[in-house]
């Protein structure tokens, strides 16, 4: 079966692979709970922003809640405004802007090569068709913001380099603005080095020999060592003329000075929300938002601190199936580095290299830090393949690991039977879908096409397999990690007038589910213990344990949770024996 370019760009279109990727997110949402710790936590601090009517200074069980800016609470309160409260709507707002990145990839893509159409095309799907992308798009976290915020930044630079500075900085600027209210200050490490490397990426390299450089060195002729060194080709122009924003006297200057005023613009944007949230959330949240949760991330991390060399190993697998794909790499070893290097491809090399590099030198790292990086790579994959042909056997390698999950997806659920070291949970897993995939793989193998298409038929598979492990691991997620029950039992009880606390570290993760209105007291050590149980005799308390049954001690409820439970004990039942009721 053969898929020609004409064909190719109409079946495996730009708005096709939208159209499955919002059938994708809903599936995504619908097939699984909200996940503990996170996604509950977010929903329960825009649930107490709903609940107190306080759009300024975000709450977490009743307590000021200062590790994220408040963007996303505010769309998501902005959502049950129109629809009303509830988690479906709320929870497709991250899905929203992996879908707009995915159109911001096409715009900025349009910008850096107008001559290269295709590639506008191409890099969307090379997004959307990674799995990593694809499957943490569904989430309801804060990276897919501030990613759209990047690339609306490197958008702006573009536009500044392209002649119009006052509408690039003035893009650049409202970029960083709301990327600090999406995520904090990280939005400037990912939009100020494309402007300050602006000269290093903007000229060309092609011509910078080094008996060129040597000749400049040695005070030959300006003109002379200026037409030597700086070749511009077509994707260097800047503008209609091919005029560069940085010749002429003082263009340095300028250029700095208008990012300068975007990073100002862009501060102000974000104080308008801060200095207020400072003033009301007293002084422990004024040095958090300020300076406290940026320093410790960036200098000694409180958390997720993991050696150097962790995103290098991370990065193949978040490029996942692209790094299977033949085509990609025949085109990486076969393009032209040294003579079709242009401003374009420098620019998202250069950019890319200084994150992973920066971000790897923080202590604290976690896969998706570095998730703004993947649009750029997408860029250069488009870009460097844009016109070159693939074959079919390029396919081989995407296919036969599409073909492998859908076998193992497909016997999986039976191995428990067979095998004594499976974990029994595999028994519980809809298998059935892994069927879905092994024709896909096999699709892959028969399938023949150039450019745009395979991309898209790649793409539509990864999309595919993203929707099938949610509904593989739907079962399993249902049972074990759906705080609703729970949540609506602690409801039940506070309406009853029951007091509840909690023994050991909470996340706030009954708070959206259950509707609670009232913050459920945390209990950290056994003094605590004593004092709240004094004070509150016909309360409860809420542990995790491995094993619920506690000699004739009964709890009142217990709920599955991971491969544990989560236990309610009646307050004069822990009053006997503390150490012993509450201990995990």
């Amino acid at each position: 079966m053969t898929l020609n370019n004409r064909t190719g760009a109409k079946t495996a279109s730009f708005g096709v692979i939208l159209v499955l990727w919002a059938l994708v997110a809903v599936v995504g949402v619908s097939a699984r709970p909200l996940l503990p710790v996170d996604e509950t936590r977010y929903l329960s601090v825009a649930w107490e922003m709903w609940v107190h009517n306080n759009w300024l200074v975000p709450h977490l069980n009743g307590e000021p809640y200062a590790h994220k800016p408040p963007l996303l609470f505010w769309l998501i309160n902005a959502s049950w405004a129109i629809f009303g409260v509830n988690d479906f709507t709320a929870r497709l707002i991250a899905p929203l802007f992996a879908g707009l990145n995915m159109v911001m990839v096409a715009v900025l893509a349009r910008r850096i090569w107008p001559e290269k159409t295709s590639i506008a095309h191409i890099a969307p799907m090379f997004l959307i068709g990674g799995t990593y992308y694809a499957g943490y798009g569904t989430l309801t976290y804060f990276d897919m913001l501030q990613c759209f915020f990047a690339l609306l930044g490197w958008y702006g630079v573009f536009v500044a380099r392209d002649g119009n500075a006052k509408k690039g900085w003035i893009i650049t600027a409202f970029a960083i603005g709301l990327g600090v209210l999406a995520k904090g200050p990280v939005i400037l490490l990912y939009v100020l080095p494309a402007a300050v490397f602006a000269p290093v990426w903007h000229k060309s390299w092609a011509g910078l020999s080094f008996r060129a450089r040597k000749a400049g060195k040695a005070g030959a002729n300006g003109a002379a060592a200026s037409a030597t060194t700086y070749s511009a080709s077509a994707t260097d122009r800047v503008n209609g003329s091919g005029v560069s924003p940085f010749a002429g006297r003082g263009a340095y200057k300028r250029w700095y000075a208008g990012m300068g005023l975007a990073v100002l613009l862009g501060a102000v944007i974000a104080l308008l929300w801060a200095v207020p949230a400072a003033v009301f959330g007293g002084a422990e949240y004024r040095n958090a938002i300020f300076w406290g949760q940026t320093a410790g991330r960036m200098v000694d991390s409180f958390a997720h601190v993991e050696p150097f060399y962790y995103y290098l190993v991370a990065l193949p697998a978040m490029l996942l199936p692209w790094v299977f794909w033949g085509g990609l790499w025949r085109s990486v070893f076969g393009f032209g580095w040294r003579t079709d290097l242009d401003a374009g491809l420098r620019f998202c090399l250069l950019v890319s290299v200084f994150l992973l590099v920066a971000f790897s030198l923080i202590s604290g790292k976690r896969v998706h830090y570095i998730l703004p990086v993947l649009p750029l790579m997408v860029l250069v994959f488009a870009r460097i393949i844009a016109d070159v042909p693939t074959r079919r056997i390029d396919q081989i390698p995407v296919a036969v690991f599409v073909i492998i999950l859908g076998v193992a997806g497909l016997v999986g659920p039976f191995l428990p039977g067979f095998f004594d070291k499976i974990p029994a949970w595999v028994g519980t897993l809809d298998g059935w879908w892994g069927a879905f995939l092994l024709a896909a793989g096999i699709a892959l193998v028969l399938v023949q096409a150039r450019r745009v298409a395979v991309v898209g038929v790649i793409a539509g598979v990864n999309l595919l397999l993203v929707a099938m492990v949610f509904m593989i691991a739907a079962p399993r997620l249902q049972t074990d990690y759906n705080m609703r029950p729970m949540a609506v039992y602690l409801k039940s009880q506070q309406q009853a007038g029951h007091d509840v606390a909690y023994w050991g570290k909470y996340h706030a993760q009954f708070q959206f589910l259950g509707r609670l209105e009232q913050p459920i007291p945390v209990l950290l050590d056994i003094d605590e213990v004593h004092a709240w149980i004094d004070a509150h005799p016909q309360g409860e308390v809420i542990s995790r344990r491995d094993n619920p049954v506690i000699g004739s001690a009964q709890p009142m409820a217990r709920f599955d949770y991971k491969n544990d439970h989560l236990v309610i004990w009646d307050a004069k039942t822990v009053a006997r024996d503390p150490e012993k009721i509450l201990a995990r």
